[in-house]
């Protein structure tokens, strides 16, 4: 009898999240500050506002996207972003809490929720 393997997804949780404030630890881009746009968990990376911009070459779809060289943002490693508090403007170091049955973030600085 054989039996089949299968590969256990379980939920990968960062300590970022899309529409986040934060700013680049490391790097060429380090100090800058933008927004989250998009998260991927699978290859942990994050996709930030003005961040890490490449230029790409694009072929024209259609009558309203020509083809030309556009600049686009270019993911970068989880690791190297730093959550920025909304309410103090601080890097935050975040713990996570349980409150009314909902999994919160909090700042460590002001001990504001972030949301």
């Amino acid at each position: 009898m054989k039996v089949k393997t299968e590969k256990l997804k379980r939920q990968i949780s960062f300590h970022i999240k899309k529409n986040d404030l934060v700013e680049v630890n490391t790097g060429e881009e380090k100090g800058r500050r933008g927004r989250v746009l998009d998260v991927f968990p699978e290859k942990n990376q994050a996709l930030i506002e003005g961040i890490n911009l490449v230029k790409k070459h694009q072929r024209a779809r259609s009558q309203t996207k020509p083809s030309g060289i556009v600049t686009v943002p270019a993911p970068v490693h989880i690791s190297n972003l730093v959550l920025i508090c909304s309410k103090c403007g601080k890097k935050a170091k975040v713990r996570r809490e349980r409150i009314e049955n909902r999994r919160v973030r909090i700042c460590t600085e002001c001990g504001e929720i972030i949301e």
